[in-house]
């Protein structure tokens, strides 16, 4: 049985993982509307009651979104705006504008100082309460989108894996990475290695657009390890177009010696000389056609199992894992 003191912490963390918004608003009574309605769809709200106040928090503890009014005494809107798009560690941060003025002239100037978003006074709550939620997620898209390939990253290839896992229909997860990049990233340099992982994402993306079904999707897990969410039925034949697309385009990626070798030499940490072949692409595929998975981590074991067998065969490979 857990402790009163265990308890508390956890709810105490709970609490802490919400979604924060900071509110900046000199109206009492729409503040205390606007964190009556937030409070209980489970965000964490702040209030400030001027704009000189409000950047003093957003400063100190940047949160996940801001609610900014435009009309205010002493620091209007516009300027705090500016100043949060001047600070790094509240560039980034969604601005949704609340403003009694419905000029366009007003709207615009807005936007262009740097919110993302405005609502007019009165506004619906149901509204409010939508574009909040819709600000929120596309931040979490873009906070773990790989700065290289601008895929989605870890966390949302596990929250989408977690929900498909949860719908219980027919699932395909291909892990994909690379055979010899490392020996390739150390001959040619990360420059050109960073065009090859370009290059996997852009192939990857056709043969999901050409192969897989409308609701696959592309994630980037980092490096040269990527992922794609399909079903059985499309997995491979995505895995096969990919494989078939990189050992065609890859080789221009060499020096003329090095594709009539079909090798690049290599020196390894030991200072010995050895040969590392072409670059292949590795897939290893896991459903859940004859085993039940529950969470996501049962599903990346199974794949490592798979990808060692892949690896350890030559060239570009896929393999299902047929366990049940």
């Amino acid at each position: 049985m857990l402790k009163e003191t265990s308890l508390h912490k956890i709810a105490t963390m709970a609490e802490f993982t919400k979604p924060s918004i900071l509110l900046i608003d000199d109206d009492p009574l729409v503040r205390r509307i606007i964190v009556r309605t937030l409070v209980a769809e489970g965000y964490r709200v702040t209030e400030a009651g001027s704009g000189t106040e409000g950047l003093e928090l957003a400063f100190k503890n940047p949160p996940d979104l801001i609610l900014l009014d435009l009309v205010m005494p002493g620091m209007d809107g516009f300027e705090v705006c500016a100043a949060l798009r001047r600070n790094p560690a509240t560039t980034n941060i969604p601005i949704l504008m609340l403003t009694a003025l419905d000029q366009i002239d007003s709207r615009l100037r807005g936007l262009q100082t740097g919110a993302d978003d405005y609502i007019t006074k009165p506004f619906n709550m149901e509204e409010l309460r939508t574009r909040v939620l819709a600000h929120l997620r596309r931040r979490e898209r873009d906070l773990s989108a790989n700065p290289l390939t601008a895929l989605p990253g870890n966390t949302a290839i596990e929250h989408l894996l977690r929900q498909r896992l949860a719908a219980a229909q027919p699932l395909a997860v291909l892990y994909i990475d690379l055979s010899n990049f490392k020996e390739y990233n150390d001959q040619y340099g990360w420059l050109q290695g960073d065009r090859v992982i370009k290059l996997l994402a852009q192939l990857i993306l056709e043969a999901v657009r050409t192969q897989g079904g409308p609701e696959d999707f592309v994630g980037h897990i980092g490096g040269d390890d990527f992922v794609v969410l399909s079903t059985p039925a499309h997995a491979e034949g995505i895995a096969k177009t990919l494989i078939a697309r990189f050992d065609s385009e890859v080789p221009a990626f060499y020096s003329d010696e090095a594709r009539a070798r079909g090798y690049i030499e290599v020196v390894d940490r030991r200072g010995h000389l050895f040969r590392a072949a072409l670059m292949s692409v590795s897939i290893a595929i896991v459903t859940n056609e004859h085993t039940q998975f529950h969470h996501p981590g049962q599903i990346a074991a199974r794949a490592a199992e798979v990808k060692r067998y892949v690896k350890s065969l030559p060239g570009s490979q896929y393999a299902f894992d047929r366990r049940r």
